[in-house]
């Protein structure tokens, strides 16, 4: 656990004015943003391992992000991969603690699959009962469910996070061009 010098009730408030602020300016299908996110994602982590807390509009926007589109969801996920897994763990568990509960529900969800890699499983399923609590319908705790309910091996998880996440970092790097037809048929 790192030891931060955070107030966590200023940096709340000042993540739910960011928040506010950014509602409805995010575009998931912007390619810029998104790769801008995900760097953003991975320098926020190694600043945090060097006892440096993200900004509040960092944070807000990671949660929006995470909300609305689900590839930079999955990118974090996955993010654990490269980096240390419990920095990793240590950001998710901030963002999570500082975002609004209606907005933490994917951070909360990715974090639960933290916890449960890393064996604690009895705090995952705690923290499960109580994403599933505020969104029954949220497709990756029910997946989480079944998951902790079938009595997975951790590594599984994970094997399933080492196959979803090149394919998740393609996805939002990929350059989409338009297909030019060469029929020469007018």
């Amino acid at each position: 656990m790192l030891d931060l010098d955070l107030d966590y009730d200023t940096l709340r408030v000042e993540v739910k004015d960011k928040l506010v602020e950014q509602e409805g300016t995010y575009n998931p299908l912007d390619r810029d943003t998104n790769v801008r996110i995900v760097e953003d994602i991975r320098k926020a982590i190694d600043e945090l391992a060097d006892g440096v807390v993200p900004s509040a509009q960092h944070i807000a926007e990671v949660a929006i992000a995470t909300n609305e589109n689900l590839q930079i969801r999955d990118f974090l996920m996955g993010v654990q991969l490269e980096k240390d897994i419990d920095y990793v763990g240590e950001y998710i568990s901030l963002l999570g603690n500082v975002v609004v509960k209606d907005k933490a529900v994917p951070l909360a969800t990715v974090f639960c699959g933290y916890l449960y890699q890393i064996n604690k499983i009895d705090q995952a399923k705690a923290m499960l009962f109580d994403i599933l609590n505020l969104n029954p319908d949220y497709a990756l705790a029910k997946l989480l469910s079944r998951v902790i309910t079938a009595e997975w091996p951790a590594d599984a998880l994970k094997q399933m996070t080492e196959e979803l996440h090149p394919k998740t970092v393609d996805e939002i790097y990929a350059i989409e061009t338009k297909e030019i037809n060469n029929d020469n048929n007018n």
